[in-house]
This record gives structure tokens, C-alpha cells and sequence, in this order.
């Protein structure tokens, strides 16, 4: 497969974040070697969700572009268990029905967090685990918003599992935007000289690679757009799903977490904006798909 498609995956994705303060971070290669193995793996731990004080809901980034990477992976045969807590437990089993996908939802508590993941990881024996827009623990051992807030008290400690992984060689990929989240310790330089609260918020934990995107969910579609180019099928679903999905957050409280709204938005950008993201993504898929099938009828 022709490296470019990965880099104009890489591109399309970035938007956004210069506002963020994220638009200089050079991260080139890293979605393809996820993907690369991600396409090696058996059984993986999706994490996701990250609640709002404000609402004490969890909000509209990551759900969908974990949603997107566990149907993509039950295609290709793969065993998914998504891991959230009591804030985005509704969300994600809304987010599996409007997807048409059914997978084990564990819910991590406050309390006793580090026996349940470890229970977790005796239960399933992944291979891989993912963390997409997961808040991550500062330096500081607390968990932050982009603004500085203080979430440590209601968000469940779900570094636990990628520090367990560490140990026992599971591979670890993350996906996040602003520098708080699970992974972000990997460019924790550039997130403290870079972002906005960038020394108070920065995550510590490290994974073996990190997708940077504008959005979350943009960097959920991307891993999923990554694996249709490895496994030359599309595994992207549409823009119609993409709007049932975040409709059926909205119904059962998910938010905007910029706006803190219960509107059809990610991050302060609309529907709209999203969609022609995804397109972007479907659109080089298909290109590549394509062009693949057009030259195995030229060789033939």
C-alpha cells in the first residue's frame, strides 16, 4: 500500500489543532505503525469517556471514534471489550446500538479501581489496549481538563491498566487532542512548552504510539481508516451513521465538552465539520481501494 494514503490520513486529521496549541506536534508514522499492529492483535481493551463536571455526563469526543475502531476490529475477527465509567456508561451502550455492534461494556469504578483493572486484565488477557480521549494523571497524580479543573475525585484511575501493560508486554496505543489525556506523556515536552496549562495537565502515561488529532473521534476514524488500507476493505462506516451515533449520545445526555451543551457537536465544531472529516477519510479509502482493484485488473 502506497505510504501516502497514511500521510494524507495523518493531514486531514491535524485540523484543529492549532487551537489547541498541538498544531506544530510531529507525529509522522505513528497511525501506521498502530495500525500495523493493531492488525497483529486478538483481544482489545477500548477506554473511553471523559466526563464534564459541569453535567456530570461524560461528552460527545471519543465514544464515536471508539464505537468506529471496536466495529472495525469485530470485522476483522477480532475480540473487543470497551472499559468506561458510570458517566459515559449510558453513552456507550447507546453508541453500540445505533452502531448495529454488541461487545462487553465493563464499567471501572471510583473506588478500587486498580483491583478491578486488574481483574480486568486476568479476565480477558488482551493483547492490545487502546485509550481514546481518556483522561490520564499528571505529574502531580491528579487528572485535569483542558481547563485546569480538577477532575481527580470522580474520574476512575484507568492509567492503572497501561501501567499493568507495561509490565506484562501488552501493546498500548492512545489517541487524544489537548495533552491531558492517557498517552500524552509521550510528547509530554511539547505539550508543556506548547499547550495552554500545558505543565499542570499533561498526562505522564506513555504508550507505544499516539495519534494526535483536531478531534478524538477524528483519530478513532483514522485508525479504522488505516486498517481499510492494510486490509483492502473499506471499514469506515458513513455519514448517516456518524450522525445516528452522536444523536443517540445527545438523547441520553452526552455533551459538547467545549460548549457543555447537549447539542449535535464535537468539541465546539458542528455535525457538519465532523462529517466532512470523515468523508476525507472515506474518500481516501476509496481512492486507494480503487486504485488497488484497478491495478490487479491491469496485471490480470
Amino acid at each position: 500500500m502506497n505510504r501516502n494514503y497514511f500521510k494524507e490520513i495523518e493531514n486531514i486529521i491535524k485540523k484543529n489543532l492549532e487551537q489547541r496549541g498541538m498544531g506544530k506536534i510531529n507525529l509522522i508514522g505513528e497511525l501506521e505503525k498502530g495500525a500495523m499492529d493493531l492488525v497483529t492483535s486478538s483481544t482489545i481493551l477500548i477506554v473511553t469517556g471523559f466526563v464534564i463536571r459541569d453535567t456530570l455526563t461524560g461528552e460527545t469526543d471519543g465514544p464515536i471514534g471508539a464505537i468506529s475502531l471496536s466495529s472495525a476490529l469485530k470485522q476483522l475477527g477480532k475480540k473487543v471489550i470497551l472499559v468506561t465509567d458510570i458517566y459515559s456508561q449510558d453513552i456507550m451502550y447507546s453508541c453500540c446500538l445505533a452502531k448495529g455492534i454488541t461487545v462487553p461494556i465493563e464499567i471501572i469504578p471510583c473506588e478500587e479501581a486498580e483491583e478491578f483493572c486488574n481483574n480486568l486484565l486476568q479476565k480477558y488477557k488482551p493483547s492490545h489496549i487502546v485509550a481514546i480521549e481518556r483522561p490520564g494523571r499528571a505529574k502531580d497524580g491528579r487528572c485535569y481538563s483542558m481547563r485546569g479543573e480538577d477532575l481527580s475525585d470522580i474520574v476512575p484511575n484507568t492509567d492503572i491498566l497501561f501501567e499493568r501493560a507495561k509490565e506484562l508486554r501488552i501493546a498500548t496505543l492512545a489517541v487524544g487532542d489537548g495533552g491531558n489525556e492517557i498517552g500524552m506523556g509521550k510528547v509530554s515536552d511539547f505539550v508543556i512548552n506548547s499547550v495552554d496549562k500545558g505543565e499542570k495537565i499533561c498526562a505522564v502515561i506513555s504508550t507505544d504510539y499516539l495519534i494526535v488529532a483536531g478531534v478524538s473521534n477524528w483519530g478513532g476514524h483514522a485508525l479504522v481508516a488505516a486498517l481499510s488500507l492494510l486490509t483492502n476493505r473499506m471499514l469506515l462506516h458513513d455519514s448517516k451513521t456518524e450522525k445516528q451515533i452522536l444523536e443517540s449520545m445527545i438523547k441520553v445526555g452526552a455533551v459538547d465538552g467545549c460548549t457543555k451543551k447537549s447539542t449535535l457537536s464535537v468539541d465546539g465544531l458542528s455535525l457538519e465539520d465532523n462529517i466532512e472529516i470523515l468523508e476525507g477519510l472515506r474518500n481516501i479509502v476509496y481512492t486507494a481501494l480503487k486504485t488497488l482493484q484497478e491495478s490487479k485488473l491491469y496485471i490480470g
